[in-house]
């Protein structure tokens, strides 16, 4: 009985402990650029800063709320800038939403030291409704850390292996 009272009291603990929002304050230097028909259009240095929580969950999917900064030379459409985010994360990656809009697909290894965003270009904005794609035929991604496109590129296709053939 006892024994089936302290088995009981780790589980909760552990429970607890687990689901506790986790601070995250991360500042990473880092490559934007393109791939496919894009590769040789954009190659440049960011900084990239995340500011705010990680919600956990046993069972359920994990969320980020906070800010994602990204200073440096950017094209227009890359419109992040302390801007309130909300990834949930479905396995190693969430979809990224800034407000309502989808913005793209962000992917953070598990101790929060590497991550790729893959940026969504607007297609058609129609009134109230828009169209967004991401095609790795000819599309942006942002990673980090990297000092050039080659390490930002093996870090993409270490974080989203799963889900494309290696991008070039």
């Amino acid at each position: 009985m006892l024994l089936g009272f302290i088995f009981l009291i780790g589980i909760v603990s552990f429970w607890v402990w687990y689901s506790l929002p986790k601070e995250i304050n991360q500042a990473f230097e880092g490559i934007v650029y393109g791939v496919g028909n894009k590769s040789n259009q954009l190659n440049e240095e960011v900084t990239i800063t995340i500011k705010g929580k990680l919600y956990r969950k046993i069972f359920n999917q994990d969320r980020f709320k906070g800010t994602i900064d990204i200073k440096g030379e950017l094209p227009k459409n890359i419109i992040i800038d302390k801007k309130e985010v909300e990834v949930v994360f479905i396995e190693n990656g969430g979809s990224l939403l800034i407000g309502d809009s989808p913005y793209g697909f962000f992917y953070i290894n598990k101790d929060l030291s590497e991550l790729t965003i893959i940026v969504y270009e607007l297609l058609e904005s129609v009134s109230d409704n828009a169209t967004y794609e991401w095609d790795p035929k000819g599309g942006l991604l942002i990673s980090g850390p990297a000092t050039n496109r080659k390490e930002a590129l093996n870090i993409s296709n270490k974080l989203i292996e799963d889900l494309l053939k290696p991008l070039e």
